[in-house]
């Protein structure tokens, strides 16, 4: 996919510079490192702790990212996970590459395509920095959905716009229940946000249109607490304030004797399209 208008430099490297800033912060990798967690370790517990969760995921997230899917065309999911989005896509794709980094992850996505008989799904097991696009070739559908855990994302943005044929597809975070509470209680900062990519983008050269998907789910509160000891790194003091800010402020409900608690956030689905 070749961009609508010249490159800014200008644009790309505040741009840059501004998402490398906040990932230094706010990244998984940087919360991980803060706590002093390996970063498998988290991915090894993350599909026991989506298998937690009872609600709307990745539900009419799904049902929006397959809207931008040719029946019978090709798909790249980068930072494909356990197979959320691959394998579904691969219902209607003619094929599906996933690009899937973490040992653990990969092998619950290829526990995935064989529990499903998905038999059109290939894994690369590598990050998108290391993988070489000329193997890949071009794909009708290229997409990343929570996975631009890149610190060039200038590059890996490049890249990927180079092997899009007709569509890429990013979906990141718009906020969430729970941004303005850590913040206020800790201190700690969300993540990069969508507006980052769009400007980047934009800088590249391309027109990147944005719409927003909410939705929501129920997760026990000890599963929660669990993870937030992982990322953003909460330690016990914190984990336990915060249990009781949610409790206090009516977060949560009361099911069989355990506590849960609704999560909600907004996605930002930001694509670019051939004219």
């Amino acid at each position: 996919m070749l961009p609508a208008y010249p490159e800014s430099e200008t644009v790309v490297e505040a741009s840059a510079a501004t998402w490398r800033a906040h990932r230094r912060r706010a990244s998984l990798e940087a919360n991980l490192r803060r706590a002093g967690i390996r970063e498998e370790a988290f991915w090894e517990r993350y599909g026991a702790w989506v298998a937690a969760m009872q609600g709307d995921y990745p539900g009419v997230l799904l049902d929006r990212v397959m809207t931008y899917a040719r029946p019978g065309g090709t798909v790249l999911d980068i930072g494909a996970g356990t197979g959320l989005f691959a394998v579904p896509l691969a219902r209607t794709a003619h094929s599906v590459t996933a690009v899937e980094p973490s040992p653990a992850q990969a092998r619950q996505l290829h526990e995935a395509i064989r529990r499903e008989g998905a038999g059109n799904v290939t894994v690369v097991e590598k990050r998108w920095e290391d993988v070489d696009v000329e193997e890949l070739g071009s794909h009708d559908l290229v997409l990343a959905i929570h996975s631009l855990q890149m610190d060039d994302i200038a590059a890996a943005l490049r890249k990927m716009c180079r092997i899009a044929d007709h569509c890429l597809l990013l979906v990141h975070t718009a906020g969430n229940s729970l941004s303005a509470v850590f913040r206020d209680l800790f201190g700690i900062e969300p993540c990069p946000d969508y507006t980052g990519l769009c400007e980047m983008l934009t800088g590249l050269g391309y027109r990147p249109e944005v719409e927003f998907v909410d939705y929501s789910y129920d997760v026990p509160l000890e599963t929660q607490m669990d993870i937030f000891r992982y990322n953003p790194g909460l330690d016990a003091g914190q984990c336990q304030a915060l249990r009781d800010y949610v409790i206090s402020h009516g977060m949560t409900t009361q099911r069989d004797g355990d506590a849960w608690l609704r999560r909600s956030y907004t996605d930002a689905l930001i694509s670019v399209t051939c004219d």
